[in-house]
């Protein structure tokens, strides 16, 4: 590699110098690329003997957090891995105790099927996705959409480490330039307000997940069917349901935007923003949450799409309810008049 090349980069790119040493086993962006490849060709095979096209939901919640592990290097990376866990850890158990993992280890075609996926295979929908019956069609979705897009857009997501470990590499071998510190440990101030709005997200994703958890273990109960709105009607729109319709789907958003902004962290000074050195707010990495977030609103879109089918007042709840952001009416009746109540319902 090129010093002056690489010094001269602030990009956090570094991709021809790091193809050129694609085959080097120190280099987290051959081990990471060759990883999610062997994962989506298990998976499509796993799904394709089981009819189970659920075998990528097992482990969304995993490899990224494997990826990011395998960029470690200095304390930004670090720090990124563990936070990459901590989301790993909530939504795997999340996943778990909804059945997903039901037969696993001794059976791993085992586990919940998400529901959406028949729906898909069924041709329900109308139009395009009628050629979905077809099981040729609907072979090649599994393999290119399913299998390998997902899974690359995993990777995707991850990828602020990659650009951190990058940066962190420049860092080694350029102490004297300009803008950027000696040290490869150094932290700065939008290190910690990522860290901020991740753990803040993940904990708005957690209580989100909860309520919907506790909300479907009574509606599969039949309890208390005349005591709550939310059960006559059939879905859950209290809580933080009542501020956005798909609360978990917007903070899961935000956590992977958040961590992208570590990769623009790793370009500034550590004294930033006091020191007004060069910082990079875009670089390739930032199509990860783009995708993403790309990947909800048509997620979003299908599920919306379900629930009108099958719950009368969803129509009126769509009216009432935003899907992502929530309105600045809402949040300031919950800060300013309603602060000190515990329940949230907005009409």
């Amino acid at each position: 590699m090129s010093p002056s090349r690489l010094c001269s980069d602030h990009s956090g790119f570094l991709l021809d110098e790091l193809f050129s040493q694609f085959f080097s086993s120190s280099n987290p962006y051959q081990n990471t690329f060759i990883t999610c490849n062997v994962i989506a060709i298990l998976c499509f095979i796993i799904s394709s003997c089981s009819g189970n096209f659920s075998q990528v939901d097992k482990l969304w919640s995993i490899v990224p957090a494997v990826y990011a592990w395998m960029c470690v290097t200095d304390t930004r990376t670090t720090l990124m891995a563990f936070l990459a866990t901590l989301w790993s850890v909530r939504l795997t158990y999340n996943f778990y105790r909804r059945g997903g993992y039901n037969g696993w280890p001794y059976n791993i075609f085992g586990g919940e099927e998400d529901y959406r996926w028949e729906i898909l295979r069924s041709g329900s929908l109308g139009g395009w996705w009628t050629l979905l019956k077809d099981k040729y069609i609907l072979g090649v979705f599994n393999l290119v959409f399913i299998s390998l897009f997902q899974n690359w857009l995993l990777l995707y997501i991850a990828s602020p480490s990659l650009v951190a470990w990058s940066m962190a590499l420049k860092r080694t071998h350029c102490e004297n330039d300009e803008g950027l510190q000696a040290s490869s440990s150094s932290l700065n101030a939008l290190d910690g307000i990522s860290t901020i709005i991740f753990l803040f997200a993940l904990s708005i994703e957690s209580m989100a997940d909860n309520q919907q958890y506790q909300f479907q273990n009574k509606k599969a109960q039949r309890s208390a069917m005349a005591e709550s709105k939310d059960l006559v009607e059939g879905f859950c729109q209290s809580g933080l349901f009542a501020i956005v319709r798909k609360p978990n789907y917007a903070a899961e958003q935000l956590i992977w935007i958040s961590y992208y902004f570590f990769s623009v962290a790793a370009s500034a000074p550590a004294t930033w923003p006091q020191c007004q050195g060069h910082v990079s707010w875009m670089n390739w990495s930032m199509g990860g949450f783009i995708l993403l977030c790309l990947l909800f609103q048509g997620s979003g879109w299908l599920t919306e799409r379900i629930s009108i089918s099958k719950y009368p007042a969803y129509r009126d709840y769509q009216r009432r309810v935003p899907l992502y952001i929530p309105k600045i009416t809402t949040l300031w009746h919950l800060l300013f008049r309603n602060g000190r109540e515990n329940g949230m319902k907005v009409e």
